[in-house]
C-alpha cells in the first residue's frame, strides 16, 4: 500500500524511500484500543447531574457534578498517552415576555486529563487558566474531572436583580485530541466523543 510523504512522515514509518506502510507497533496497539470504545463508549453517555452558582466576589461561581465513566478500551487509549478533554458549554440569557431571550455570556470551559509516564501520574490541567493538579490513579483523576467547583462564569454586574435569568450547562468527552497519525486515520468518526444534554434552570439572582 502505497502511502503520501506526508502520511509517511505522521506515521512514523521505516523511511522516505519506503512505499510500503509499516506502522508502529504503538500505533497499531492504540488503534485497537480506540476501535474497542464505541460500542461501550455508547452504553456510557455523559450527563450533568447537578448544577448550581454561588455569588463570590464580584462574580458568580459555577458548582456541577457530572457522571460518566470510560469502557476499557478508552481508559487503555489513555493510559498511552491520548489526552482525554471535557469540554464544558455555558450560557446566561436573560429571559424577555414579549421578545428574544438576551444572551447575557457564554463560556467554554476545557480540561484535560493526561498520562505522565515518566512520573506515573495522572496529570488534570484547566486549559483556560493553566491550573494543574496530578493524581496517582486513572479513577482519582476521572473523579477530579466529575466534579466543578467554584468556577466563575459570569460578572454580577451583568446581572440585573429585577429579571429572570436562565442558565444551560452542556458537557462533552472527546478523546479525539490525538497525535497526527490517528487523527488521519480517524478523522472520519464521531464515535469517540460523548456529549449530554443541556442542564437548564432559572436561579435567583
Amino acid at each position: 500500500m502505497a502511502v503520501s510523504r506526508t502520511w509517511r512522515d505522521a506515521l512514523c514509518l521505516a523511511g522516505p524511500d519506503d512505499d510500503v506502510w509499516r506502522p508502529p507497533a504503538w500505533l497499531m496497539a492504540t488503534l485497537l484500543a480506540l476501535f474497542s470504545i464505541a460500542p461501550a463508549w455508547a452504553q456510557s453517555p455523559i450527563e450533568i447531574r447537578s448544577a448550581y452558582i454561588e455569588p463570590a466576589e464580584r462574580v458568580y461561581e459555577l458548582n456541577a457534578t457530572l457522571n460518566f465513566d470510560l469502557p476499557d478500551g478508552a481508559r487503555d487509549v489513555v493510559r498511552e498517552g491520548v489526552p482525554l478533554t471535557l469540554n464544558l458549554e455555558i450560557v446566561v440569557k436573560r429571559k424577555r415576555s414579549y421578545w428574544l431571550d438576551e444572551a447575557v455570556a457564554t463560556l467554554d470551559q476545557s480540561y484535560e486529563l493526561s498520562y505522565r509516564a515518566l512520573s506515573e501520574r495522572y496529570l488534570v490541567r484547566n486549559l483556560n487558566s493553566g491550573e494543574q493538579a496530578s493524581y496517582a490513579t486513572l479513577d482519582t483523576a476521572l473523579d477530579a474531572l466529575r466534579v466543578i467547583s467554584d468556577l466563575p462564569i459570569l460578572d454580577q454586574a451583568l446581572v440585573s436583580p429585577s429579571q429572570r435569568h436562565e442558565i444551560s450547562v452542556r458537557a462533552s468527552l472527546d478523546v479525539r485530541t490525538m497525535p497526527d497519525a490517528l487523527r488521519f486515520v480517524l478523522f472520519w468518526s464521531d464515535d469517540w466523543r460523548q456529549r449530554s444534554e443541556w442542564y437548564t434552570w432559572s436561579p435567583q439572582l
